[in-house]
């Protein structure tokens, strides 16, 4: 039977009366459940039939209103691929429960409500933005039903019945949904299981299995594109950031915090963004933040950490923010402390015996140079000198060094040395071990995803 969705404008008033009528003269229990004594009518067969051929124009109209007014729902909060399939299932199932024979049948159908529950629950979704869900959906099944019933000709007594059931299967469904997201709530505080295996992934584990309990344990995507941050003081001793004070949402991308010693290390959600997007909100001043590149997945957080570390160590004795794939050729070296000692100590030997202001001067000049792209005239608007001065300071330092800017091979060596010598002593002087320590268990920031994962 075909199903229009047309209803004349006469018809639905009076349904709705009628029905607002009947929960007047029955009353409801608290949470909006009728009371026993309310007499249960299931919906006809035919109306089910009718509503789950339009699923998914149900789905989609729900979906677009909970886009439209809850955050959750377009900021990554909740996965987009997720909505649409639980939308569905949530709706399907009010539908095959509205034409149950009996009212206690309804509780046989609140499987697809508690896990939607639970998982929101886990996601850190609001749970003002799960009853709205079942809100949305509840309004748009009983508006449909009424258009069925004026459709079919029914009297408004008989379609408000339909209307009252569709509200008791609204009303158990969304219960079950809310108690479940509470009650997982409730066992938050044991989150050592999340803990270990963010250790575990962090400190190199690349366990497939590792990888897919992580992702239940905090509902994220266990082959998504991920990057990870870490931030530690600007000077060594300095006071750390905790977790709970550093941002969970950075330029829109979701992201979990553990704590280790005086530093902080974050773990975001990339989606189809890249990592150069996490700089500007992430805290610069007083601060060193490294960040990796991009990983295909859970099990590659290990290789990510470290190239975090890599890029924050780069930074040397300053502070700021640092990202690895910018900086190459400095983490070549930083990871190579003792290359990075001989090729200063090679090609920069009477350059390093200068004068402390002199050296400076001429390391300076050549940074603003290669910063530059070799233009004398952008080198001296960037040093407020004339190029002349530039040129007269790089040729000092040829003379010095033995080598030519102009040869492909001497360039790298004296930009390599220069590198190295800022790593250990200048602007990018590194100033912790090399070597990444193992990644203890720490404490895992469960502020935004304080839950486990289903």
């Amino acid at each position: 039977m075909a199903y229009a969705m047309a209803l004349r404008a006469e018809d639905l008033p009076l349904l709705l009366t009628s029905c607002a009528e009947r929960t007047q003269r029955f009353g409801m229990m608290p949470g909006g459940i009728m009371p026993d004594q309310h007499p249960y009518v299931p919906v006809p067969e035919e109306c089910r039939r009718a509503l789950t051929s339009r699923l998914p124009y149900l789905t989609e109209s729900v979906l677009n209103e909970l886009r439209a007014t809850e955050l959750a729902y377009r900021d990554g909060t909740i996965p987009p691929i997720e909505p649409p399939m639980w939308i569905s299932r949530s709706v399907g199932a009010a539908l095959d429960a509205m034409s149950l024979e009996s009212a206690d049948e309804i509780t046989d159908t609140l499987s697809v409500a508690r896990t939607t529950g639970a998982r929101r629950a886990r996601q850190g979704v609001p749970i003002a933005a799960l009853i709205r869900a079942y809100h949305v959906g509840g309004r748009l099944i009983n508006y449909t039903v009424a258009q069925w019933a004026a459709e079919q000709g029914l009297a408004a007594e008989r379609s408000a019945a339909f209307m009252d059931t569709v509200l008791t299967v609204a009303e158990q469904h969304s219960l079950a949904a809310v108690n479940a997201y509470q009650e997982l709530r409730r066992s938050l505080p044991a989150a050592s299981a999340a803990e270990g295996l963010l250790h575990a992934l962090l400190n190199g584990e690349t366990s497939a299995v590792v990888a897919g309990e992580l992702a239940r344990e905090l509902a994220l995507p266990e082959h998504g594109r991920y990057a990870v941050i870490v931030l530690r003081p600007g000077v060594p001793g300095g006071p750390s950031r905790p977790p709970a004070e550093l941002p969970a949402w950075i330029a829109g991308l979701r992201t979990v915090w553990q704590a280790h010693h005086d530093a902080a290390f974050g773990i975001v959600v990339l989606k189809d963004a890249g990592p150069g997007v996490l700089g500007d909100g992430l805290p610069a001043s007083g601060v060193r933040v490294g960040i990796s590149a991009a990983v295909p997945g859970l099990t590659e957080l290990g290789r990510a950490r470290r190239q975090a570390e890599l890029a924050e160590r780069t930074l040397g004795r300053g502070t700021g923010v640092a990202h690895f794939e910018e900086r190459l050729t400095q983490a070549m070296l930083a990871m190579a402390p003792d290359v990075a000692l001989q090729m200063q100590s090679r090609v920069l030997a009477p350059v390093l015996e200068l004068d402390e202001a002199t050296r400076d001067v001429l390391l300076e000049t050549l940074r603003a140079w290669r910063t530059a792209e070799g233009s004398m005239a952008e080198a001296a608007k960037a040093l407020y000198c004339h190029r002349n001065t530039i040129l007269y300071r790089l040729r000092k330092l040829e003379r010095l060094t033995r080598r030519s800017l102009s040869s492909p091979h001497d360039m790298i060596e004296i930009v390599l040395a220069a590198e190295a010598f800022e790593l250990t002593h200048g602007v990018g002087a590194a100033r912790r071990e090399t070597r990444a320590q193992p990644f203890p268990l720490g404490k895992l920031d469960m502020t935004t995803y304080p839950h486990g994962n289903s």
